[in-house]
């Protein structure tokens, strides 16, 4: 018998005959090829910031084996991330599931390609349960799909109401039967959705049916993909009773949730004390990069959401929204990482450096444009070399080549392999090669995404030394 058989058997009879509490959720699963690589399972932290979170994490074995598991009170969205690959799936309390990835040889793909741009993707099949709400879901967004791509440009100029209307009695006999509460709600926003996108019907009528008085569906991913849409700037252009001076005046000037509250409670759209709320926060966030709002009030403003709102899920989105258009920012602290340098040496980045400059290039040996800069490089390393250190820090997948590209070239600086740490290429928010990070003295961030070195580097930072001098 296939050794890959047997086990998701195993995995079956091990799965409805354990006992688990009401919450659990295990994922059990089998993944030839990827023996010795770890599996990530991420979630959104709420679908307004979409702050991505790591929850539970597995080596696979060297049978292609791995296990996971985390307890959750509502179904949700879950990812899976694999290197560079990201996939994902649904999951509920209380269930256990087993998974079967197709093979995959890693020693084949190649990564010259951006995988953040072109992102890898490795199937998987639900072996069990059979009739889970990913099955649901799946048939109906097949159904779907096909007719859109039939319909939707003629839906869209309003020639085609009717037959869409008919294509729901279609689908509604097949999945009214379905009592799934999670995926009832997931295929009535699904419609709402498409009938906003394409207009039809009057906006008020649609607010009243799907949002206003309606429970919010926080992990709904269609009702929150309704909500952001109808929501979008809602605040700057959608109301006509939300002056925009009313909104600088009461961020800017000031500086009070219960003003700016007050305000969004000029339009009777947002009577409700929760959506005028959440409708306030999906606001804040725009205005953090908006100049025409003093940052400082803004983040007044959400830090009391996150402190004092009536509404617990209201205070994780703020937190998430700080963290989101905090992280990496100038003056925050540095991400901590380790890295090893050739000799097996571990380096803290950026607690190690304190008291210098710290010059962060992610690069790979294939990236024709990273040896550019490499040359670009050698000037302001030379010059500088006792007020900044420089690490490159290769993210090629396979070692060799870098390890060939080291005896082949020959930098002053230190060059470390990321040794398949994908959190640290997450810490640092690498999606581009290269990338460059400068950190101050402190262990600050100065500069991300930080000047390239053929970007005229070199006078950016004589300048920032020249500012030191003048203030001592």
């Amino acid at each position: 018998m296939n050794r890959y058989f047997a086990f998701l058997l195993f995995l079956i009879v091990v799965s409805s005959a354990s006992a688990s509490n009401p919450f659990r959720i295990e994922i059990n699963g089998v993944f030839p090829g990827a023996e010795g690589r770890e599996i990530r399972v991420m979630e959104y932290g709420d679908l307004i910031s979409y702050r991505l979170q790591e929850i539970d994490a597995a080596i696979i074995d060297d049978n292609g084996k791995f296990s996971v598991g985390f307890s959750r009170f509502e179904p949700q969205f879950i990812l899976f991330r694999i290197d560079h690959a990201r996939m994902g799936m649904f999951v509920e309390p209380g269930k256990n599931y087993v998974l079967e990835f197709d093979p995959v040889d890693f020693d084949a793909l190649d990564d010259r390609i951006n995988p953040y741009l072109n992102p890898w993707r490795f199937p998987f099949r639900i072996i069990e349960p059979e009739n889970n709400l990913n099955a649901y879901i799946d048939q109906f967004e097949e159904e779907l799909y096909g007719y859109l791509s039939e319909h939707f440009v003629l839906m869209q100029l309003g020639r085609n109401v009717d037959v869409f209307e008919g294509f729901i009695q279609h689908t509604d006999s097949l999945f009214n039967h379905i009592e799934n509460e999670y995926f009832q709600e997931y295929y009535r926003y699904k419609y709402a959705y498409y009938r906003r996108v394409a207009n039809l019907g009057r906006f008020d009528d649609m607010l009243r049916e799907y949002i206003l008085n309606q429970p919010v569906l926080y992990n709904n991913t269609q009702y929150m993909n309704l909500f952001n849409t109808v929501f979008d700037k809602f605040i700057f252009a959608g109301s006509r009773r939300i002056p925009a001076s009313d909104l600088r005046h009461t961020v800017n000037r000031l500086n009070s949730y219960h003003a700016l509250m007050d305000s969004l409670g000029k339009d009777t759209i947002l009577r409700n004390e929760l959506l005028r709320e959440l409708v306030m926060l999906k606001g804040l966030q725009d205005m953090y990069n908006d100049p025409d709002y003093l940052r400082p009030n803004v983040v007044n403003i959400i830090k009391h959401v996150e402190e004092n709102s009536r509404f617990p899920q209201h205070r994780v989105i703020a937190r998430n929204i700080l963290h989101q258009n905090r992280y990496l920012r100038e003056g925050t602290s540095a991400p901590s990482v380790v890295v090893e340098d050739h000799t097996g040496n571990q380096m803290r980045i950026p607690e190690d450096f304190e008291g210098r400059y710290l010059y962060l290039v992610f690069w790979a040996s294939w990236c024709e444009t990273c040896l550019l800069d490499f040359i670009a490089l050698q000037e302001i390393h030379s010059k500088h070399n006792d007020n900044l250190t420089v690490i490159g820090i290769s993210s090629d997948r396979h070692q060799l080549n870098y390890e060939t590209f080291l005896r082949n070239h020959n930098h002053p600086w230190e060059h470390v392999h990321f040794n398949n740490d994908f959190r640290l290429l997450d810490a640092y928010h690498v999606r581009a090669l290269p990338s460059f990070v400068l950190i101050d003295r402190e262990g600050k961030i100065r500069g991300f995404p930080a000047r390239r070195p053929s970007e005229d580097l070199i006078t950016y930072f004589e300048w920032l030394l020249f500012q030191e001098r003048r203030s001592r």
